[in-house]
């Protein structure tokens, strides 16, 4: 069972759990190679079975080792030093669609890089229809200058003078003694 760590998201429901793993490998020492390199991948899973499959999965494609010539010699789940402040950040990713792999560049405002990219999980499944198994994320980043932002939907909520209209307004009792269960009459929720 995985325990839930401080940074997953309070709403079930809105986000997947993604979590950021640092996989650190490497090939099985042998008489010609008794130092093999040391090959790190910063993977985003579920959890740590799901972070040392992709790893080898990608090692298979990209420096052709198996887990049978391999071995893991570290896991370990990498969290965000500040996770209060919202932080646009940049992916670029490559997906597989039912015909051909595409390429392509998203940006979420999110407070962590996990959520970020839970974000994006949720949006490729609703728009594109991929699945997070064909999702490989290549690069991300932290934009923190209004040049770097590229798409206007992140652009529009980075000034320091917006503003939120208080839309809805719930009174309340003014004391302890003055709360009831049941109202005599309904309450004005919206400003006229």
């Amino acid at each position: 069972m995985v325990k839930n760590s401080a940074q997953d998201p309070q709403d079930n429901s809105l986000q997947m759990k993604i979590r950021q793993y640092l996989v650190s490998g490497r090939r099985l020492p042998s008489k010609d190679d008794p130092n093999p390199k040391v090959i790190s991948m910063r993977i985003f899973a579920r959890n740590t079975v799901a972070a040392k499959s992709r790893f080898w999965w990608n090692l298979r494609r990209l420096n052709k080792l198996r887990p049978s010539h391999g071995q893991i010699l570290a896991v370990q789940e990498l969290f965000e030093r500040r996770d209060t402040n919202v932080k646009t950040y940049g992916i670029v990713l490559k997906y597989q669609s039912r015909t051909t792999i595409h390429n392509m560049y998203k940006e979420f405002r999110d407070t962590t890089l996990n959520g970020a990219v839970s974000q994006l999980y949720q949006e490729m499944a609703g728009n594109h229809r991929a699945q997070p198994q064909t999702i490989h994320i290549l690069r991300t980043s932290v934009l923190t200058k209004s040049a770097d932002i590229k798409r206007g939907k992140t652009n529009q909520y980075r000034g320091d003078s917006i503003k939120f209209p208080i839309v809805k307004t719930v009174p309340r009792a003014s004391h302890k003694k003055f709360r009831t269960v049941f109202k005599a009459k309904r309450p004005n929720l919206y400003r006229s």
